[in-house]
């Protein structure tokens, strides 16, 4: 909207200008300068959200009732029974194991242990600066005994061009694609999914 509005009032200006040599080399800066990031930054957004902005599984994965939830998102853990999990294993950091049973933590009297039921665990990583200042976020389902990626559900940022990023936040940002990745990643788990084609 703003860039078709720019590249209109340029072109009304660009009429006064007597030659035909100086009216395009006028819209060429006028439109080129502030807009240069546009067909290649918004662009190459808009396909990394098209081809990867919803929840791809990578292999079969059988209904759980059951599921790990690794550091960083271990801090949700009570929360997620919501989803219909019987048991959330919350793995910190450094690999200690804390179940929860209904959201409750369920008390484990040898104290904390590093055994998993889940055959599964989530995560997320989060701010990975792509080219474009494209910033990726992705939820990830790993197996729990290898730690080999079975699904991924990224969301993506787009920071915008360089005066929306120099005058940051008052003229806004180029964009946004997220559907819900803890909705999706959970669904998946709790009812199964096959392999995205």
């Amino acid at each position: 909207m703003v860039a078709g509005a720019w590249t209109l009032a340029a072109a009304v200006v660009a009429r006064f200008i007597p030659n035909w040599s100086g009216r395009i080399a006028f819209f060429v800066i006028a439109v080129g300068l502030p807009f240069w990031e546009l067909p290649y930054g918004y662009l190459n957004f808009r396909k990394l959200c098209r081809e990867e902005g919803r929840l791809n599984v990578y292999a079969d994965i059988p209904p759980q009732k059951s599921v790990c939830v690794s550091y960083p998102f271990d801090a949700s853990a009570n929360t997620l029974h919501r989803f219909g999990f019987v048991r959330v294993e919350a793995r910190n950091k450094t690999g200690e194991v804390t179940p929860f049973v209904s959201g409750a933590l369920v008390a484990n009297p040898q104290g904390t242990s590093k055994n998993l039921e889940s055959d599964y665990c989530v995560t997320f990583v989060n701010n990975n600066r792509l080219p474009w200042d494209v910033v990726r976020h992705d939820y990830l389902v790993v197996l729990a005994t290898s730690s080999a990626i079975v699904a991924r559900h990224s969301v993506f940022d787009w920071r915008g061009m360089w005066w929306q990023k120099a005058a940051s936040p008052v003229l806004g940002f180029g964009g946004t694609c997220r559907q819900d990745p803890v909705q999706q990643v959970m669904a998946a788990l709790i009812a199964g999914s096959k392999k995205s084609p």
